[in-house]
């Protein structure tokens, strides 16, 4: 895929992105459709979502996760330390592991 594609294809994302989270709060409806379209258009033109956005989104229910609005973030400690993101509309828990810097 040429490189001037990704690049549209990267700002296309990142103003669905946007508009997802401006609309949810109005319209979780489309909002799911703006971050299901987003989504599809990283899969068609090969490139990865940035981490950002990646970590924005509900992997079950595709949804955008809002903290404090649809989404809980909590610190834990237990074995590793990590941060617990739930979503609240489908009670799915994504955690993300914090690493030292000396690692």
């Amino acid at each position: 895929m040429p490189r001037n594609k990704r690049n549209i294809a990267n700002q296309r994302i990142r103003i669905l992105y946007k508009l997802a989270q401006q609309t949810y709060p109005r319209d979780p409806g489309l909002s799911r459709r703006y971050t299901h379209l987003l989504m599809r258009i990283a899969q068609r033109t090969r490139t990865k979502l940035p981490r950002s956005i990646r970590r924005g989104i509900c992997r079950n229910c595709k949804t955008i996760l809002i903290p404090g609005l649809n989404s809980r973030t909590r610190i834990r400690q237990r074995r590793e330390p990590h941060v617990t993101i739930t979503c609240t509309d489908c009670g799915h828990i994504t955690r993300i592991p914090l690493r030292n810097k000396q690692q």
